[in-house]
């Protein structure tokens, strides 16, 4: 038989080790979903980036007189497209980063706080 002491550090085990999987699997959701938005955005770019290579001229310029001659005729869309992709991706990698650095971080008070409950 177990005294009331124990019974209620067991308790306590148990419902961190309940909030620790729920965390857990909530962060892992959130992983999964910043890292889809990653591949969805790559393959996007994937399928656009031909489209947006041909309606890039190259023009037949000759020398220093034309200077910013990528904006004639028209290319400077596929190099602001391109522009803000490269932004997106980035904010895409930079946020999957953070999400795993906290999970990281959470994981390791996690398991101190079970130490110190376990001690009650």
């Amino acid at each position: 038989m177990r005294s009331h002491e124990e019974r209620v550090a067991e308790a306590k085990r148990r419902i961190a080790k309940m909030e620790r999987e729920k965390r857990l699997r909530r962060n892992t959701i959130t992983a999964a979903s910043a890292v889809a938005a990653c591949l969805a955005l790559i393959v996007g770019v994937s399928f656009v980036m031909p489209d947006i290579a041909v309606k890039i001229q190259t023009g037949g310029y000759a020398g220093f007189e034309t200077a910013a001659s990528i904006f004639h005729g028209g290319a400077a869309l596929g190099y602001i497209v391109i522009g803000l992709l490269a932004f997106l991706l980035g904010v895409c990698v930079t946020v999957l980063c953070f999400r795993l650095r906290q999970m990281n971080r959470d994981d390791t008070q996690d398991k101190e706080s079970e130490e110190r409950h376990g001690a009650d």
